[in-house]
């Protein structure tokens, strides 16, 4: 089996709107669909936590995908995402924005 791609995206989103984007990604997490049925692996959310090094990143999003393919349909063509990206936009106003994706080369689960 292929090793997975985890998908890291640090937002810069006002931290009294942190609440409402929370709760777009708990429907986001609901109406992910491929071929009409959920595709992502894992999806997670929460504020950022951190110092000086946080950047004025206030939320993290993890998103894991089975392939390269399927995280590509995810940025593209997936229509949960499309409809999380305008909620965000309309309801707590995005001001930046980092993603970064890779497979891991080790991993340790205890």
């Amino acid at each position: 089996m292929a090793t997975p791609i985890t998908r890291v995206t640090m937002i810069k989103i006002p931290a009294n709107k942190i609440e409402i984007a929370l709760q777009g990604f708990e429907i986001f997490t609901k109406t992910q669909q491929k071929d009409g049925k959920p595709y992502i692996l894992s999806m997670e959310a929460g504020p950022a936590e951190g110092n000086v090094r946080d950047q004025g990143y206030t939320f993290v999003t993890k998103s894991v995908f089975v392939n390269i393919e399927d995280m590509k349909y995810y940025e593209t063509q997936c229509a949960g995402h499309q409809e999380y990206k305008i909620f965000l936009k309309e309801k707590a106003p995005v001001e930046g924005l980092m993603t970064v994706y890779f497979q891991a080369g080790v991993s340790y689960i205890s």
